[in-house]
Order: structure tokens, then C-alpha cells, then sequence
């Protein structure tokens, strides 16, 4: 399925994906780790991008961020991993691309924001590095479990509003479905909004484009009509 262009919709939040160059490691020791998330806080909070959930792997990284205009998630995402791949550079004594050139994202509704967020904790579970979401250290899961953000990047008051009602722990203990799985990683591959069809109507209509994918094969006839 191709991809459609780049779609930011100011304060709704957004799956985010961006890999290795040639799927390389992006990060080698904690340190990297460390300075990674400083830069992102830094060109977050300056561009307008809040950070709702994220996830550094070895080679890849997850984020759920609501941008506050259409460019806040391009220039931050921009910048931090700009200056990321400068340090790495520097200090690894590396040269070259360090990212892939594009990252991936997709708008997420209100119903599938759960789903997306889900889905970028339970990470490091599907890959078999913990036994547990919130056990891994370079996640937001913990901080949705106890509040206490060590990285800055959450804002905690705003996530104890919206999740008062909502097992956390419960939902990152239960094995998403591979059918969910499946369609994250779809849609944020293809830049289509993971949502109900409300919501992508609505989507369609703002921004004046089609975000569905066309029907597979030749259209129907219109029966009583001559075909040409």
C-alpha cells in the first residue's frame, strides 16, 4: 500500500517511528540514551510537540506526540535527531547518515490513541528484552505507572486526567492482538490515520483530500447505463 504525504494535524496525537539507516543501531551505550531524550525535550518543548508516550529500542525509536502546529512535529523530530546524529558522530568517532531519511508517522483517534500507546510500551515485551512493560528502562511505561518521570518529557498531571479510569498495568500485561499489531504498524507506514471512520471523515474534510485507501480493482458498471 503506498504511502500518502506527510499528515501533522495540530493537537491531535501522532504515532512516530524513525530507524537506523540500513536498520543500523542508533544507540550504543546508556549514555546515548540519555542524551538522546535531553535533546528531544529540548526541541520538543521549543517546537511544540508534546511528548505523550515514547520508546528507544536499539535501532528505532517510538513516540505519541500532539503537535501544536503543522510543522512542530517535522522540526522537532528534525533538529533532535539532527544534533543526535552530530553527537554520535563526535563521540563514536562515526561519519555518515545515522538515520533512515524519512521517519514514519501517523494521526491517531481518540479511540486508537490507547491502541498506539499500547503498542509503543509493549516493545521492549514483544522483543523479548523484559518480562514486563514498565521494567524497561528507556520507556515511558514506568512514569505511567507511578508518575515519577525521570526524562522530563511527560506531562504527569495531564496523563493522571485521562487515564483515571484506565488499567495501565493491566492493559501492558495483556498481549496486544497481532491484528493491532498489525495495523499500527500499517498505518504508520503508510501515513494513514489509524481512527474510526468518523474521524477520518472529519480528517478528510479539513484538510480537503482523500486519507482512505482507493478500492482494490476496476470500478463497477452503473447498471441501465451503456459502458464506454
Amino acid at each position: 500500500m503506498p504511502r500518502t504525504a506527510r499528515i501533522a494535524i495540530p493537537d491531535v496525537p501522532h504515532h512516530i517511528t524513525q530507524r537506523g539507516n540500513n536498520r543500523q543501531d542508533v544507540f550504543f551505550v546508556d549514555d546515548d540514551r540519555r542524551v538522546y531524550l535531553s535533546l528531544l525535550k529540548e526541541h520538543a518543548e521549543k517546537y511544540g510537540l508534546e511528548i505523550l508516550g515514547w520508546c528507544l529500542m536499539t535501532n528505532h525509536i517510538h513516540l505519541i506526540g500532539r503537535p501544536a502546529g503543522e510543522d512542530s512535529l517535522a522540526k522537532a523530530l528534525g533538529r533532535t535527531h539532527f544534533r543526535y546524529t552530530q553527537y554520535i558522530n563526535r563521540f563514536h568517532g562515526r561519519s555518515g547518515h545515522l538515520w533512515q531519511n524519512r521517519f514514519y508517522s501517523c494521526p491517531l483517534g481518540r479511540e486508537h490513541f490507547w491502541q498506539a500507546l499500547r503498542y509503543v510500551e509493549q516493545n521492549p515485551l514483544r522483543a523479548g528484552l523484559v518480562r514486563q512493560a514498565w521494567k524497561y528502562p528507556w520507556s515511558s511505561a514506568a512514569a505511567h505507572l507511578d508518575g515519577r518521570d525521570a526524562a522530563g518529557l511527560l506531562n504527569v498531571s495531564y496523563w493522571k486526567q485521562i487515564c483515571a479510569q484506565v488499567d495501565w498495568r493491566g492493559a501492558l500485561e495483556k498481549e496486544q492482538p497481532d491484528e493491532v499489531v498489525k495495523r499500527v504498524r500499517l498505518n504508520t507506514h503508510t501515513g494513514r490515520p489509524l481512527a474510526g471512520d468518523a474521524f477520518v471523515s472529519k480528517l478528510e474534510k479539513l484538510l480537503n483530500k482523500r486519507l482512505r485507501p482507493l478500492p482494490i480493482g476496476r470500478p463497477k458498471k452503473q447498471s441501465g447505463g451503456r459502458s464506454l
